[in-house]
């Protein structure tokens, strides 16, 4: 079975439980008679199991009633504007085509029913009369969708009306004092069509009566509106806006008098066309909003819901010719790919010898050697990007007139980008330190690949009491698929590369940003343009080896994962150096990880502490985070000593070395056993020490260069403030959309200080950081570089082409045939009949753990483990309780109602900030671990819940099924979360099902329009905000920036008495310059609130820096102390609150416990 195939029996099953039959499979269990309306059992056991109706085929509901079973697509009874009549004859009727049917007779209601063929009515109403408010009810009667459309007198609007209503049966079981009730489900369509004239005409609102499909009479026939109106502010009559309503207007609450599976189709016919809904165009729309429109221009909105969400087929080239209301939307987004395949002049792929498409790669090894055939690879990927330029700026005539402004600016780009890289590789075919860099980063990142994807080599216990590894040392090999650049990350390295080659180019200053969707490889691009910048800066100078590159990120998972990755690297790169010490120096290439002091030690001290509590609890927290030689693959880490010594555990790999630990490979045979070590670094001292090549870290950790003078070395300077190496020169900044916001805010203003540590002015320009950053969801980037960065100048690669999911570099993946391959699908759940999201979420979780059991068993593992995104830690916990008693719960009525075998959700973790830094990665490999068929018991996770922990950096790539409880804050989060399932769309193609609160006006929104939010994701995604002069920011950390400035770049010893006038000037300088370009408007506040820190400082007359408790500082006399600590009441006022996060920005609001209070507190106990 195919992966598609395994998918779509998930979401049949799904549907089947939510919404209910979906009226084309054979039916379930035995058939019964239920035409007397009473069925009668000589035995229990013949009543047993589930039944059909033996006459219509249809289900038979015989445990609960048809409320408590569906919740979905469901129109309760209750409408007070009428019932089911045909109306009065003399009103003007309007041909409407159905199944014969009956239906009450009004004239004589206790006569028998007339027969009809359909008729539809109009009535005098005023337009205002026209109510949808019974689609939002909490048990809605209604369901509606609005389209634009062009009508002509001639034309005319069918309507086809789906659903069902349930029938008490009356059930005879021997033992029993009374007949049970059993629900038969009855099917009816309803088709009605609507003349051209009529919805011309002035009157604006009609109601259609049709019939029910089936002979007997219909207790219950849904009434269908229609509400015609011009299109506002537009005077082509011809153009109205439309709203079909389909209303249960029978009285009643009970099952009987609710509708059920409920959905219609509305077709245009005889020339009728259907327009897309109009929105709000304004003159004045910038590039970025002109750009979208023309990237999405064939993805237009054709309808909305109103209590349902809308779905058509077709736009672009291709007319919608219907519209339809469902209550479980679904979409399929398109898969893009990074892969580039070669084609004849007529489209057809040009295949290899075995028959495969042939794909554009270009080899590591094989530029690592330099050879004809690396440059031939590359030459072909410029070539083709040039052609395919070309191709793209010959379709601009035909775009219409609005669209050709945006059209030219992308192909414009897209030029400037291919001279960028032609420029780039005619560095590294002619300039021999360009090559020679290009050359050697070829060669560390191919056997980076090999290194890093070593398995896990196991270290055993001998019988001796000696431990060893169980396999031999590994060679590496470069096996297919690995050792190949995609033609992406090769072009956006030769683009780069002159920057990091020769800093004192004046391109240094522009801002690379890579926008590449989710798994598309990113971080291998800047992995090689970071290898690129240390090894050519060692060429140019190879005693200078201070730290080149600062990676940062915004959350530790993605930190730390990021850090074992980069880790074997810099193994590969200093083997390298060791192998050339004449050209790349005598200093090792190392790497330090920059965290908190809750992840890795600040300290030698507290490292040497906290390797002894590893040994002494196994409970303990990991701060030392290698689990795994990053050179060979060998296990490190805490390892259980069995169950003769369970309170003990030996570190492989950590070993206390006077008042340090040293971090080594346990393997003798390995290049970083014990001799040499390894050239990783967790400690903060070691990393001011050793000045690492690459630091990592988080972006909070620079806010403590206020409070750490000894940071300064990072940046090259010694303890006289004397810069004696040049500073980092590359600057990586990983998922730039997460630095928004207050967090963005407060970086941008640190920033500013970090900018001016990492710019060179020992010659006669200053040389600023290259910068690149990466993302898959942003908008304003421009914007947001420039609040951040102080950048004006920002290039996004790689460029858009004219379409969305076009820009050569990635395009939509096509199977061989020339078909799209299966993208992430998603499924809407929205249900106000429910009365919860908890129901809802109960009955999707057991829907989904029992669906994958009806998958064949080696198709199963994708959607075993249900990957679940809860938007608060309160919802994940009320989510935990849900699983340990709803979920069984109902999966007990499941056995009881279906006579299934039930899977129990047994195996559940969490996956959120709330686990310690080494779970993290435990808890990764947990949620690796596979379905194994004909095991019959499973230790592949069933559910895991996970909060925005995994928006970034979780990749495994067998999972395939996610559940969303509400959407997400932002349509960010929205992609990067539903992105981690489904990056194996051959095997598991991704399936998300979204759940709505009915109750949440934004949720109920994305639920109406979820066609058109999912065929427009990225155009959806929300302009950030970076404001680092704000206001509220300047209040908070303005004096923390000037404190780190002057604390790194002046004498370490310096003290905070007397006022450094001098330096405190230099900061301030730099400060308004920065706010000049990022945000003039605020330099007259930034000049305030300086000259009022000022007056502090000086006044104030500290003799210390901290006001912390010992041993950290002096409380008395001490300029600053940690935001958040409760201070002296004598000196609250002359003490600064400085921060140790850029978290937050607003004000925080303090509670203690007055000492009158506790005193009176302890009285009445005494």
């Amino acid at each position: 079975m195919s992966g598609p195939e395994a998918r779509a029996i998930v979401e049949a099953e799904l549907r089947r439980e939510l919404f209910g039959p979906l009226g084309s499979e054979q039916p379930t269990g035995k058939p019964a008679d239920c035409s007397s309306g009473t069925i009668v059992f000589a035995t229990v056991e013949e009543s047993r199991g589930q039944f059909y109706d033996s006459t219509t085929m249809q289900e038979i509901l015989t445990i609960g009633s048809p409320l408590t079973r569906y919740g979905i697509g469901v129109l309760h009874g209750g409408g007070s504007n009428g019932g089911t009549t045909i109306g009065e004859s003399d009103n003007e009727a309007v041909a409407l085509t159905g199944v014969p049917g009956v239906a009450r007779n009004e004239e004589d209601p206790g006569g028998p029913p007339i027969e009809i063929q359909g008729s539809l009515r109009q009535d005098e109403a005023d337009p205002d009369d026209f109510d949808l408010t019974d689609a939002n009810s909490f048990k809605p009667s209604a369901m509606a969708i609005s389209f634009q459309s062009r009508i002509l007198t001639n034309c005319s609007l069918t309507i086809m009306v789906t659903g069902a209503y349930y029938e008490k049966i009356s059930v005879h079981i021997p033992g029993l004092s009374k007949p049970v009730d059993w629900w038969r489900r009855r099917p009816f369509t309803l088709t009605g069509s609507v003349p051209g004239s009529v919805l011309l005409s002035e009157t604006n609102r009609l109601k259609i009566v049709g019939t029910a499909s089936e002979g007997d009479p219909p207790r219950i026939a849904p009434t269908t509106q229609v509400f015609s109106r011009p299109v506002p502010g537009v005077e082509d009559p011809e153009l109205r806006l439309v709203t079909v309503a389909v209303v249960n207007q029978v009285m009643g609450t009970g099952p009987s008098s609710a509708l059920f599976q409920m959905g219609f189709t509305v077709s245009a016919a005889d020339g009728l066309i259907i327009e897309p809904y109009p929105e709000v165009e304004r003159p004045d729309r910038d590039d970025e909003e002109q750009s979208i429109d023309l990237l999405y221009r064939n993805k237009r909105t054709y309808a909305i819901g109103h209590g349902c969400a809308a779905e058509w087929e077709g736009g672009a080239d291709a007319t919608v010719s219907q519209v339809r209301a469902v209550a479980l939307p679904g979409y399929e987004v398109v898969s893009l790919t990074p892969n580039i395949y070669l084609t004849d002049d007529d489209g057809n792929y040009l295949l290899d010898q075995e028959g495969q498409r042939q794909a554009v790669t270009v080899s590591m090894k094989e530029l690592a050697g330099g050879t004809a055939g690396g440059r031939a690879q590359v030459e072909t990927v410029l070539r083709l990007y040039g052609k395919w330029i070309d191709a793209r700026k010959a379709e601009i005539n035909d775009l219409p007139e609005r669209f050709r402004k945006a059209a030219r600016r992308h192909m414009a780009l897209a030029e400037t980008a291919l001279a960028r890289m032609k420029m780039g590789w005619h560095l590294v075919c002619s300039d021999q330190t360009a090559q020679q860099a290009f050359r050697w980063a070829n060669e560390a990142m191919v056997y980076q690949q090999v290194r890093s994807n070593f398995p896990l080599r196991e270290v055993e216990r001998r019988k001796d009491g000696v431990l060893r590894v169980k396999d031999p040392h590994p060679v590496p090999v470069i096996p297919q698929g690995r050792g190949t650049w995609r033609p992406f990350q090769i072009a956006f390295i030769l683009a780069s590369l002159p920057e990091l080659v020769y800093p004192s180019r004046k391109t240094r200053s522009l801002v690379d940003l890579i926008f590449f969707p989710t798994g598309g490889g990113k971080t291998e691009a800047y992995l090689g343009a970071c290898a690129i910048s240390l090894l050519a800066r060692r060429l140019r100078n190879p005693d200078d080896a201070g730290t080149d590159t600062l990676m940062r990120y915004t959350l530790r998972l993605l930190t730390a994962q990021q850090f074992l990755r980069a880790a074997s690297l810099v193994c590969v790169l200093e083997a390298i150096r060791a192998d050339h010490p004449d050209a790349l120096g005598t200093s090792p290439f190392s790497i330090g990880i920059w965290l908190g002091g809750s992840s890795t030690p600040n300290t030698w001290k507290q490292a040497v502490e906290g390797l002894k509590r590893l040994q002494n609890n196994p409970q303990q927290q990991n701060l030392f985070l290698l689990l795994r030689c990053p050179w060979c693959g060998a296990e490190m880490g805490p390892k259980p000593r069995g169950k003769s010594n369970k309170s003990k555990q030996d570190t492989l790999g950590y070993e206390r070395v006077g008042s340090r630990v040293l971090l080594y490979c346990i393997d003798s045979q390995c290049r970083y056993s014990r001799r040499a070590g390894l050239p990783v670094h967790v400690v903060d001292e070691d990393i001011y020490e050793v000045r690492p090549s690459i630091v990592i870290g988080t972006v909070d950790k620079f806010a403590m260069m206020t409070w750490r003078p000894q940071a300064r070395k990072l940046f090259g300077f010694d303890e006289q403030g004397e810069r004696v190496v040049s500073p980092p020169g590359l600057i990586i900044q990983d998922e730039l959309h997460l630095i928004s916001g207050p967090l963005g805010s407060m970086a941008g203003l640190y920033e500013s200080v970090i900018d001016e540590l990492c710019t060179d002015r020992r010659g006669e320009e200053a040389i600023p950081p290259k910068i690149i950053a990466s993302t898959a969801t942003i908008r304003r980037y421009e914007d947001q570089i420039k609040g951040l960065f102080g950048r004006e100048d920002v290039a996004l690669f790689p460029p858009h082409g004219l379409e969305e999911g076009h820009s050569f570099f990635a395009e939509p993946a096509r199977l061989a045939d020339g078909s799209f391959e299966p993208g992430r699908r998603y499924i809407g759940v929205m249900s106000a009949s429910l009365g919860s999201m908890q129901t809802i979420q109960t009955r999707v979780a057991a829907a989904t753990l029992q669906a994958v059991t009806k998958v064949p068993e080696v198709d199963r593992d994708g959607y075993w483990t249900n990957l679940n995104f809860l938007n608060s830690l309160r919802e994940l916990g009320n989510t935990v309780s849900l699983l340990q008693s709803d979920v069984p719960d109902y999966l007990t009525g499941l056995v009881r109602r279906d006579g299934i075998n039930p899977r129990w959700p047994s195996h559940t973790m969490e996956l959120t900030s709330r686990r310690r830094s080494d779970e993290i990665p435990k808890a990764i490999e947990q949620l690796q671990i596979r379905y194994t068929p004909g095991q019959k018991r499973q230790d592949a996770i069933d559910i895991c819940l996970a909060s925005n922990i995994i928006e970034v950096g979780v990749d495994i790539n067998r999972l395939g099924l996610m559940t969303i409880v509400g959407q997400p804050k932002t349509t960010a989060q929205y992609i990067q979360v539903s992105g981690r399932v489904g990056r194996r769309a051959d095997v598991s193609p991704g399936l998300v099902i979204t759940i709505y609160g009915a109750a949440k006006p934004r949720d109920r929104s994305h639920y109406e329009r979820f066609l058109t939010y999912h065929q427009q994701l990225y155009a959806q995604v929300e302009p950030t905000s970076v404001t680092p002069f704000a206001s509220p920011v300047l209040r908070r950390a303005l004096h923390a920036a000037i404190v780190a400035y002057v604390r790194q770049t002046a004498p370490e010893d310096l003290p905070p008495y007397p006022f450094p006038s001098a330096e405190y000037d230099k900061a301030i300088k730099l400060l308004r310059e920065r706010a000049l370009i990022t945000d003039p408007g605020e330099v007259r506040a930034l000049e305030r609130m300086a000259y009022k820190r000022a007056r502090q400082w000086e006044g104030w007359e500290r003799t210390s820096w901290e006001a912390n408790p010992a041993p950290w500082g002096d409380p008395k006399q001490g300029l600053m102390r940690f935001a958040g600590t409760l201070p002296d009441l004598d000196s609250k006022a002359t003490i600064w609150d400085v921060p140790t996060s850029m978290r937050n920005v607003d004000a925080e609001c303090r509670l203690e416990i007055s000492l009158a209070y506790a005193q009176a507190d302890a009285d009445v106990e005494d």
